[in-house]
């Protein structure tokens, strides 16, 4: 498994030794996948003692691959710019690969202090590329809201790995769920300080500061990997952790889902406010990541499903929003939703792709994000009435801003800012046709999410 993914990112990194070979990079990694997800007995791999691979890893992890060549093939003016006046240290294209590495390990560690150590180590390549290649001097300061945020609320989940460690003795995921389900450990304390870090990874509303600051100042592939990846930590995280909840499910656990719901409604209302391209898809974001935690607190299998579902939609089209808004900003030389409007009669293609994700990000049948959606209010209704309203209210005010954004941007007489003489890159088409194979016809495995 490591060696197949390391051919594929080898093979991103020898496409951009050629000209116009997009489509041969999407192809290679188009039969990678096939050949990843029809592998007999793939689901259930040990690779050794220290990684593995189950159900809900190797989704990850092709969401891993998706994300990181989709960012790299995208990402094509920065990487000629670096390429061309770096004189040493490292380039976008390491740090995107060093990035999707320790992402894939992530997903596939079976210690817990392994875990730990990926889940903090994503965020020195993150920090480095917002910091070298961000757009303004408030990069410095989002970044370090990224680690400020990440890092202290870090801190009490690995007091928590090390009590378990003393506890158990091993830091083996599958052995201390064991001994801890026969002993029956109080495990109210540690539930709740070990998933703090998580969800202010995801992350919840209230503690979602560093988001919109980090999506802004972030280049395209910092955003891409935020917004596709890392971002999934905080879901996978409390996957891995749910049979904690499990044991002790309590009113701190609805207290963490009614919060989690009703920020998510906050944060979709904050879509209609924003003015920048960038901003308001980072709070569509924590919207949807809300609704995901929102049904799988809700302990129902379909709410696990749901949730790993738009965990997987959201990892996928979130980034091509995000590549959109570059696109557009090549255009304009402005983010703002007032400015880049009038695309549709300078580039008519780029809104077609802006027409076919936002429709996707919205929740259009047969989308992935369409099931996902219906699963996660289907879920919270189940569990309460008051809670399947603020779902629907949610997937409502979506469906708003995504007009919004598409009508501000695409619609109406261009903007005098507007430049049709610049030859925008056919990588975006690749990039999003690739990525809407996945969006449109992934229903029709929705077995795959059953993890």
């Amino acid at each position: 498994m490591s060696y197949i993914l390391m051919m594929s990112c080898a093979h991103v990194l020898w496409g951009f030794g050629f000209e116009n070979v997009g489509w041969i990079i999407l192809v290679c990694g188009f039969s990678l996948l096939v050949g990843l997800a029809y592998t007999p007995g793939l689901s259930y791999i040990l690779i050794s003692e220290w990684l593995g691979l189950d159900e809900m890893g190797l989704l990850m992890a092709i969401l891993c691959i998706l994300v990181v060549m989709v960012s790299v093939v995208s990402s094509c003016k920065d990487v000629k710019s670096g390429v061309s006046s770096e004189a040493g240290g490292f380039s976008i294209v390491e740090m995107v690969g060093m990035v999707g590495l320790s992402s894939l390990l992530f997903f596939q560690v079976c210690s817990w202090m392994d875990f730990y150590f990926f889940f903090e180590f994503s965020l020195i390549p993150t920090f480095y590329m917002i910091l070298k290649w961000g757009y303004r001097p408030e990069r410095l300061q989002a970044a370090t809201f990224m680690v400020i945020y990440t890092v202290s609320s870090s801190l009490p989940l690995f007091m928590g790995l090390i009590w378990f460690w003393s506890y158990v003795g091993s830091d083996n995921m599958l052995l201390v769920k064991m001994v801890s389900s026969f002993y029956q450990v109080d495990m109210k304390w540690p539930w709740l300080v070990m998933c703090l870090g998580f969800m202010i990874k995801l992350p919840v509303y209230g503690v979602h500061g560093w988001l919109p600051k980090a999506h802004v100042e972030a280049p395209l592939s910092g955003s891409m990997l935020l917004a596709g990846i890392l971002l999934k930590f905080g879901g996978y995280g409390i996957i891995r952790f749910m049979w904690f909840a499990d044991i002790i499910y309590s009113q701190v656990v609805c207290f963490i889902l009614v919060v989690s719901v009703w920020g998510g409604v906050l944060s979709s209302v904050a879509c209609l406010c924003q003015s920048d391209l960038k901003s308001l898809i980072a709070y569509s974001s924590i919207g949807h990541m809300a609704m995901g935690l929102g049904s799988l607190l809700t302990f129902y299998s379909v709410g696990k499903v749901s949730c790993v579902c738009m965990l997987f939609a959201h990892g996928l089209c979130s980034p091509i929003l995000f590549s959109l808004a570059a696109s557009s900003y090549d255009v304009c030389g402005s983010r703002n939703i007032l400015l880049t409007k009038g695309i549709l009669r300078v580039f008519p293609l780029f809104s077609g792709l802006w027409f076919l994700f936002c429709i996707v990000n919205m929740g259009v049948p047969p989308s992935l994000n369409f099931f996902s959606e219906v699963f996660c209010v289907s879920g919270m209704m189940w569990m309460s009435f008051f809670l399947g309203v603020i779902g629907g209210c949610m997937c409502f005010i979506a469906g708003c801003y995504c007009l919004v954004i598409y009508s501000l941007v695409n619609h109406g007489n261009p903007s005098e800012v507007v430049n049709s003489n610049v030859a925008l890159s056919v990588r975006y088409i690749y990039s999003g046709g690739f990525l809407m194979l996945f969006l449109l016809f992934g229903g029709l495995s929705l077995d795959l999410f059953f993890v």
